[in-house]
């Protein structure tokens, strides 16, 4: 009777501990590189990750999509606040920060005379 009681009383214990290192850990299903919590990046890599999609633009109202969803002058965007809707662009703020996001990519395109010379 004795042995069954210090038995339980182990058996308490163990889990007990096994408990307290579960919730220090967390969660042991998550990915082994996982963090939580807010991940800062730097405007270069913002700029990447929102894709400006479309632009509407009504009489008396403009809208941006970007990454498929839809926003106004104002809304917030990853802490950015959208300060104009244009034609091809759209701008961005936070604080002094200002991103520039536009409908096309500029690029630059030699005519076949210019590649034909080089070679």
């Amino acid at each position: 009777m004795v042995s069954f009681r210090l038995l339980i009383v182990a058996l308490l214990i163990t889990l007990v501990f096994a408990s307290i290192n579960t919730a220090v850990a967390g969660d042991p299903t998550r990915p082994y590189e996982w963090r939580s919590g807010v991940v800062e990046r730097d405007e270069n890599s913002l700029v990447e990750t929102l894709q400006l999609n479309q632009i509407i633009a009504f009489t008396n109202r403009r809208y941006a999509i970007i990454n498929g969803q839809r926003y106004q002058q104002d809304d917030l965007i990853n802490g950015y606040r959208i300060t104009a809707i244009q034609s091809q662009r759209v701008r961005l703020q936070n604080g002094q920060k200002e991103i520039e996001l536009t409908m096309f990519t500029p690029s630059i395109k030699r005519s076949s005379a210019e590649v034909g010379d080089n070679q």
